[in-house]
């Protein structure tokens, strides 16, 4: 890495780290609003928090890094913990979330790091599942900065790029913005009545699907990888490429976890959950972008059409993906959310049920595909484990049959009660 490469890194970390410093007071307002028994106290001290994390922690590492460059030390080769104890740390804050949202204000100073943890152990477990304990040339240093930066920069980009660059040109264009906000309208109102045909017709849902189905998987596949482009170029293997993707894929989704659930805090434990059996999409998809951009930019003939291909497989996974979920959210949010209508059921499970099956085997197919992926992609001199070993994809399969026969049910039933 070039001097000043390095230097734009430090520079880079310094500027996200600087705006979470002032931040630090914010332990003070957190502190009264607990005293005043504030119901506005936990939404606040999540939001401090993950900005404290985005900050301090996404740019601390940063610098701290690039100042370690700049001095000429080395680092160590990126070893992670294997992927099912990171599962097995998922359920275990998402038990522990759950007991200290059940004790109210006493949650208050334990919930937001248990919650951050909830939101950040599946996407790791999933570049964990990726590499199989084999990281090639992979660095702590090329792996902390990938993900700090798919934690930052990226959101930072696509936060412009499909929120508020779309706000403003419904916002210029006054013709669209009178058509979408009453059709958003209409559509929140038909989930808060309970008429999942209404909403599944409503234009609003036609402007959702776009926004999640087309516009984010475009963007957001595009732009994921781009922080890595300077390390591409000089990465020797294509699998290197793929995996150091996967990791600034995984900062970024670390961070839309915690948006999606903290949106959604009274049913953040469902939200994480439904999000971890697609914990590899991200991955998967900024991996493919990566690894045609490291062939690009070397120059390889054909790369620009291959680029194309890997790019589109990965829009394609995540708009399917996109595209289910928002139909899940539809179908079972109007029972949430509203009047419990009538539904159309298989075998006594109901629709929104049968979607989130196929979610499941969705996720479970693009965990499969990222291990072999991977696998296919390692040097010819890499070691294979021993015969005699547990296949992985037959523990894939085992999880997906688990998601099909128990979660699914069972999870609709429990949440249904709850609420």
């Amino acid at each position: 890495m070039s001097d000043r490469l390095k230097w734009l890194v430090v520079l880079g970390g310094l500027a996200l780290l600087l705006p979470g410093l002032p931040a630090l007071l914010g332990v003070c307002g957190v502190a009264v609003m607990m005293l005043d028994g504030d119901p506005e106290a936990l939404n606040f001290s999540l939001s401090w928090f993950l900005f404290l994390a985005v900050t301090l922690g996404g740019g601390g590492a940063i610098f701290f890094h690039g100042v370690r460059s700049l001095g000429g030390r080395s680092s160590g080769r990126l070893r992670l913990p294997p992927a099912w104890a990171l599962g097995g740390g998922f359920f275990v804050a998402l038990a522990v979330g759950l007991g200290l949202r059940s004790a109210r204000l006493l949650a208050l100073p334990g919930f937001p790091p248990v919650f951050v943890a909830a939101a950040l152990l599946p996407p790791v477990a999933a570049v964990a599942w990726m590499m199989d304990r084999r990281p090639g040339d992979l660095t702590w240093r090329r792996a902390v900065v990938a993900f700090a930066a798919g934690a930052t920069v990226s959101v930072g980009l696509i936060l412009v790029l499909e929120v508020l660059l779309p706000g403003v040109v419904l916002a210029l264009v006054w013709g669209l913005a009178d058509l979408a906000l009453p059709a958003v309208e209409r559509l929140i109102d038909a989930l808060a009545g309970g008429n999942v045909a209404t909403a599944l017709t409503s234009p609003g849902f036609l402007f959702a699907m776009i926004e999640l189905a087309v516009i984010a998987p475009l963007v957001e596949e595009f732009v994921k990888p781009l922080v890595t482009l300077p390390l591409l170029k000089r990465l020797e293997h294509p699998r290197d490429a793929l995996l150091i993707g996967a990791i600034a894929g995984a900062g970024f989704a670390v961070v839309e976890n915690a948006i999606y659930a903290g949106l959604g805090l009274r049913l953040w434990a469902g939200i994480l959950l439904v999000r971890a059996l697609g914990a590899a999409i991200h991955r998967v998809g900024a991996g493919l972008t990566a690894w045609g951009w490291r062939e690009l930019l070397r120059g390889r003939p054909g790369a620009g059409r291959r680029w194309l291909e890997r790019y589109g497989l990965a829009v394609g996974i995540h708009a399917l993906w996109n595209g289910g979920s928002l139909l899940v959210l539809t179908l079972v949010g109007a029972n949430f959310f509203g009047r419990p209508q009538p539904e159309v059921d298989v075998l006594g499970v109901t629709a929104g049920g049968i979607l989130l099956a196929l979610l499941a085997v969705e996720g479970a197919a693009v965990w499969a595909g990222a291990r072999a992926l991977a696998r296919r992609l390692l040097p010819s001199e890499a070691v294979l484990p021993e015969r005699g070993t547990v296949s992985m994809e037959r523990a894939v399969a085992v999880w997906a049959l688990i998601c099909l026969l128990v979660l699914v049910p069972v999870g609709l039933a429990a949440l249904r009660s709850a609420w």
